[in-house]
């Protein structure tokens, strides 16, 4: 599991972050919190692609489940990013979680960041803690899977020097078109 990471402004190799990131692990009785992150996170990223009524019918209850046995499993590194001691995202990496990635590979499970906090170099040194994590178990490559539709995303996967392996698009709910990196160490 992963222990917490500070980086202060002017730590970062490329782009300067103008406040203090922390990246901290979540803890069980921190989950609803978590929760309300991923339904905020989920509206503001995926209000033009998913169906209203996925968001209306969001079930707080399954999701808290869900992310008890992920921040649970030794092979998952759930965290929350942090701006200045306020929550602005979380990020969850380690085994892959979804049948359109490698078996037995290291994957980005999650990455979501509030608008407000984007461009400004988080993103980056979130996918350093996974990089980190790589480097430290032996593993020279991991993989993402980003929405099709989800343009901002897909550019910065692309910019941090990711490899689209696969797309699975052409569904008719646009929340399943999926797009596949691979990024090396």
């Amino acid at each position: 599991m992963c222990r917490k990471i500070v980086y202060t402004s002017g730590e970062t190799e490329k782009r300067q972050v103008q406040n203090n990131v922390t990246f901290e692990p979540v803890k069980i009785e921190e989950v609803p919190e978590l929760v309300r992150l991923r339904l905020l996170t989920r509206i503001e990223t995926y209000s033009d692609i998913y169906p209203r009524e996925w968001f209306d019918g969001f079930d707080t209850a399954q999701s808290e489940e869900k992310f008890r046995k992920i921040a649970s499993d030794s092979d998952q590194n759930l965290l929350f990013i942090n701006v200045d001691g306020k929550h602005a995202g979380y990020l969850c990496f380690g085994k892959e979680m979804e049948k359109t990635m490698p078996e037995n590979s290291i994957c980005i499970n999650m990455l979501y960041l509030f608008r407000a906090f984007q461009r400004r170099g988080i993103g980056v040194l979130a996918i350093e803690q996974v990089r980190n994590y790589c480097r430290s178990i032996g593993h020279g490559r991991f993989y993402n899977g980003c929405n099709m539709h989800n343009v901002a995303a897909l550019r910065f996967y692309r910019a941090i020097g990711g490899k689209v392996i696969a797309e699975y698009g052409g569904h008719e709910n646009r929340a399943l078109d999926q797009t596949v990196f691979e990024h090396l160490i």
